[in-house]
């Protein structure tokens, strides 16, 4: 499925801006701050409302599920009872309300949608979400109303469904996203600032940190080095920031044998999604 040039406006506000990207099979995270364009894009590809310009193609003739920031239930309908009425909305038949309830985690409880907890509704609005099977599932915001225990089992319960079909969800949750995501869409004032693979995004942020016995070097010895991009010593640290870590990591280690020097430790690391979602938005 692709989006090619894809832009939003309200009047004089343009609230997504040019975005173009392809939506893949698995799950992919849907990144930005509150007013970045997440709910707006996954408005726009749910088919609730039409863009302003640019085209969606591979999305017109596939079953889409879609779960908005706030469930939409009838209050006064059962869990039992919502499930079996948007069955019949989406002319889905042979359905179990009840497996599939216990799919999302989801006891079904004899209790009308106005009384339930806010994560027993989200619970709820997921499973409405897959009553007809889609294809595309999409998500805003899913674990939002949930506790620790309700957001492990809903990124269980995704790392299950993406097998079969393609999910995007937005979160600001991001060592779920994390965790759960194949594919990374970072989304900034309505622009698309990057994308990609979670390990690409993090392993082109890698450092490298290198303690030596009796330290003789100096920043010369290191800042030059393939795929180093800064050495700083911090203590009895070295911290070098890599362009690209395999090369980099080659490079010192070559240079800690030319120069004959005793390795202490090293370690190679990744900044997390939040970290990087946070520089980009500084």
């Amino acid at each position: 499925m692709n989006v090619t040039q894809l832009t939003k406006r309200f009047g004089s506000f343009t609230a997504l801006d040019d975005v173009s990207f392809e939506l893949r099979p698995g799950c992919t995270s849907l990144l930005g701050e509150n007013g970045a364009g997440k709910t707006t894009l996954l408005n726009l590809l749910a088919r609730v409302t039409e863009p302003t310009s640019g085209k969606m193609s591979g999305h017109d003739h596939i079953r889409i599920g879609y779960l908005p920031q706030r469930p939409a239930l009838y209050p006064s309908l059962t869990p039992v009872e919502t499930i079996r009425y948007a069955a019949e909305l989406t002319g889905t038949k042979h359905i179990d309300p009840v497996s599939l309830l216990k799919r999302v985690g989801l006891e079904p409880v004899d209790r009308p949608a106005s009384n339930l907890s806010g994560g027993m509704r989200q619970r709820l609005g997921i499973a409405q979400a897959l009553v007809h099977d889609p294809e595309l599932l999409l998500l805003d915001e899913p674990v939002s109303a949930l506790d620790p225990r309700g957001r492990r089992e809903v990124l269980d319960l995704l790392s299950d469904l993406k097998r079969e079909r393609m999910i995007l969800y937005s979160t600001h949750v991001l060592p779920d996203a994390e965790e759960a995501s194949d594919w990374v869409l970072l989304l900034r004032k309505g622009k698309l600032l990057m994308e990609g693979t979670v390990t690409d995004l993090l392993g082109s942020k890698s450092t490298i940190e290198l303690r030596l016995f009796d330290d003789p070097t100096s920043e010369a010895d290191w800042s030059t080095l393939a795929g180093v991009r800064r050495a700083t010593r911090t203590g009895s640290t070295w911290t070098f920031e890599s362009t690209d870590r395999d090369v980099a990591e080659r490079a010192i280690l070559h240079r800690v044998l030319e120069l004959n020097v005793t390795v202490q430790s090293l370690h190679v690391g990744h900044p997390s999604l939040e970290s990087l979602f946070l520089e980009v938005n500084a």
